[in-house]
């Protein structure tokens, strides 16, 4: 089990240089201290992400030595697939074979209209990109023809360092998408709030259908993380933040298993503590990431230490620090539950 870092900061973070600048200083940090990955992601309008995460990912890339880079997740269906393969290639090369993308479909309509692509069809371009990208990393000469998409006899150069392309992991909350993460995918990603029993449900069924298709299953949790010493100077920190990105993301649509919750002024931090984020002293931290680990069979984890609208970068970077020399290593001790 490895755990990695995911960068979720945009213009609300503070001066765009500045914000960038600190998203690089955090991913040599978290190369430093062991984490595994140091990941971008994306919408393409909104004030809270910037839009262009493989871009900032060659610049991690530059910076770092042994995490891996990439996304989780580049919106798919709004790239054209021939593009992205090159794309992540360039950034697999480029780092020596540290490449690592997470796929979705998004769930903001205004991601695809601002860049023009139909809403109406993204599923299907998604399994199109998908089936594209393997054949331009595996093919030294492709063609591919469907409902959206038509290749003839072209080559992407260069290939991945990886063999085999760089993996392809897949976010998905539904059933079609689960069953695609199974089909198409090395492994699922869930997203950063559903709560442990969601997850479960959702691993469950992501493995029966990878075992259907003679995959091997990989799930990739990610989780709003805080370890603290002073649980009083953590809810200073990190409380505030966090809930406004809980009742943010309950309003795009992305938290839909609170039952009960009909607005997102209803939602509380007590009940994000409790089984959704990490949230606690290293020890409590450790507790948490086992029971993900044991219940739902989580293999990795991406750790959100910092928010849009915060803690500040002077924080996260100790937060992360905390997390490096005292989380890591106990996790490392700790064994998989027989259950």
């Amino acid at each position: 089990m490895s755990v990695g870092v995911l960068f979720t900061q945009g213009l609300v973070t503070g001066e765009v240089h500045q914000t960038l600048t600190e998203i690089l200083e955090q991913a040599e940090a978290a190369d430093r201290l062991g984490f595994s990955a140091a990941l971008t992601t994306e919408h393409k309008y909104s004030d809270e992400y910037f839009g262009s995460p493989l871009h900032l990912a060659y610049a991690i890339a530059a910076r770092t030595q042994r995490v891996k880079v990439g996304t989780a997740i580049a919106i798919a269906p709004l790239y054209n697939p021939v593009e992205l393969a090159q794309n992540a290639a360039v950034l697999d090369q480029l780092s020596g074979g540290r490449a690592w993308l997470g796929l979705g479909v998004g769930y903001m309509p205004v991601d695809y209209s601002t860049v023009g692509v139909s809403w109406d069809d993204r599923a299907q371009r998604f399994d199109e990109t998908l089936r594209i990208l393997r054949a331009a990393w595996t093919e030294e000469r492709f063609s591919f023809a469907d409902a959206i998409y038509a290749f003839d006899d072209v080559s992407v150069i260069p290939k991945p360092k990886q063999a085999g392309g760089v993996p392809l992991h897949l976010a998905a909350w539904t059933p079609g998408g689960i069953r695609r993460a199974g089909r198409l995918g090395d492994g699922w990603i869930t997203n950063a709030l559903m709560s442990l029993e969601t997850m479960t449900a959702m691993a469950g069924r992501y493995r029966e259908a990878a075992a259907a298709e003679g995959r091997e299953p990989h799930v990739t949790s990610i989780r709003f993380c805080w370890p603290y010493t002073s649980r009083e100077a953590a809810l200073e920190k990190f409380g505030d933040t966090a809930l406004a990105m809980a009742r943010t993301l309950f309003d795009y649509g992305a938290i839909t298993d609170l039952p009960g919750v009909t607005e997102s002024s209803q939602i509380t931090l007590e009940e994000f503590v409790k089984d959704r984020f990490v949230f606690g002293t290293p020890e409590e931290c450790v507790e948490t990431i086992g029971r993900f680990r044991d219940q739902a069979g989580v293999d990795d984890f991406l750790m959100i230490f910092r928010y849009p609208t915060g803690p500040d970068h002077r924080s996260v970077l100790e937060a992360m620090e905390l997390f490096g020399t005292e989380v890591l290593p106990a996790l490392e001790k700790t064994p998989v539950s027989a259950s």
